[in-house]
């Protein structure tokens, strides 16, 4: 039997034929308050069904919502991130451990709720582990920076990431006027970069390209993306 959120849930498993993503929102939420009560099977009905490959965001932005839906999907999870600590460290494995202390931007102050977002894609596309939000940057922000000092913990061991994988950084924020969550640029780093220590990283203009086949610079100006790496080995 599935559990969820008596108010909600049952309430978008109605008459209607159409699942409000509002009324998803609202139950996610509720379920993280611990408000659990069976609900009828009819539900699960009317949600889309998985996609086939949705393990490759190269073919998708998101799995089956609109951009508005996502976005609105994304302001329902609050502004605590997705990071996801890692559960185990296998004897003779390495791990990693990003510490994204800043970007560089030449108008900090104008981004809304501003986060990063970590993608690990092998060479072919394939999400290695999943995405992971950092919390919404709320630290003061200095002249050409925005700042955000949290780690990133990867939960896949450095040995067995596919050859020619990478990892991208998204620079993200809300649009009040569109209502949105947009993507402002993005970084990335090959897995032959990854070395202990202080690393900046360049920044470029959007749409993410994952198949790093046209990368733009954002800026002349030397903007970066400058994070800490740890690793991790027992």
């Amino acid at each position: 039997m599935a559990y969820t959120s008596q108010d909600s849930l049952k309430s978008a498993a109605g008459s209607d034929d159409s699942v409000d993503i509002t009324d998803i929102c609202q139950a996610l939420q509720n379920m993280i308050k611990g408000d659990m009560t069976p609900v009828e099977s009819s539900f699960y009905n009317k949600l889309p069904a998985a996609p086939t490959e949705s393990r490759n965001p190269l073919k998708a932005r998101s799995l089956f919502l609109s951009d508005d839906d996502y976005s609105l999907a994304i302001k329902a999870m609050g502004k605590s991130g997705t990071l996801v600590k890692r559960r185990q460290i296998l004897p003779g494995k390495t791990y990693l451990t990003i510490t994204i202390n800043k970007i560089g931007m030449k108008d900090p102050q104008s981004y809304i709720d501003p986060v990063i977002t970590i993608t690990t894609l092998t060479q072919q596309g394939t999400l290695v582990e999943p995405q992971q939000d950092t919390p919404v940057s709320t630290k003061h922000r200095e002249v050409a920076y925005v700042p955000f000092d949290v780690d990133v913990e990867l939960s896949t061991p450095l040995e067995e990431i596919p050859q020619g994988s990478a990892i991208f950084f998204e620079f993200k924020h809300f649009k009040p006027k569109k209502h949105s969550i947009s993507v402002k640029c993005f970084s990335l780093m090959e897995m032959d970069e990854i070395k202990p220590g202080k690393t900046f990283l360049e920044i470029y203009k959007k749409p993410t390209d994952f198949r790093r086949k046209n990368l733009s610079l954002l800026s002349v100006k030397p903007l970066y993306l400058h994070v800490t790496l740890i690793l991790h080995k027992i």
